[in-house]
């Protein structure tokens, strides 16, 4: 093998290894759902700010689907909802 077939199989191996990870850190959320879901919600995920993502993000896991969606954290509902979880986790 020569110097450019090395060159070229440890630059394709190097691609390989970062193809999976995330250049920059960034929120959970993308966008978010403000209508009523309160009865189709299963689990609620809450995850403050952190150096990655300035936001409040709250993730809902749905009863029937399975799917997660990101809660609208300014909407009264959700308000609500989040203040009774708090409530029932306090000793």
């Amino acid at each position: 093998m020569n110097c450019r077939t090395v060159f070229v199989f440890v630059l394709l191996a190097f691609t390989t290894l970062t193809a999976g990870m995330s250049v920059e850190p960034r929120c959970r959320c993308r966008g978010v759902e403000s209508r009523r879901v309160g009865k189709l919600i299963k689990h609620v995920e809450l995850f403050p700010p952190n150096p990655h993502c300035t936001h409040t993000e709250i993730i809902a896991t749905l009863k029937d689907s399975g799917q997660q969606i990101c809660l609208d954290t300014k909407a009264p509902w959700v308000v609500k909802v989040i203040a009774k979880i708090m409530a029932n986790q306090s000793p």
